[in-house]
């Protein structure tokens, strides 16, 4: 694979990333009110922002996996 493949490839990740993740914080919100409080939504909307304003700066949750097993031998 050539450096124009593997950066299209990583392009493809993040972008599906990106999906993935803003579609879970969607599917919190259409749950019903009653289940998440004011300062919990106010917690969300905050890091929704800082992952727009950034959205290279997390992890996937395969190297959080990684992280973790090494740090406690999981």
């Amino acid at each position: 694979m050539d450096s124009e493949e593997k950066r299209k490839t990583l392009n493809k990740q993040n972008s599906e990333t990106d999906k993935n993740v803003l579609n879970e914080v969607a599917a919190i919100y259409n749950v019903s009110d009653n289940i998440i409080s004011n300062e919990h939504k106010k917690i969300l909307d905050h890091r929704l922002e800082l992952h727009k304003e950034n959205p290279t700066s997390g992890k996937d949750w395969n190297q959080i996996k990684a992280d973790l097993s090494t740090k406690y031998g999981v």
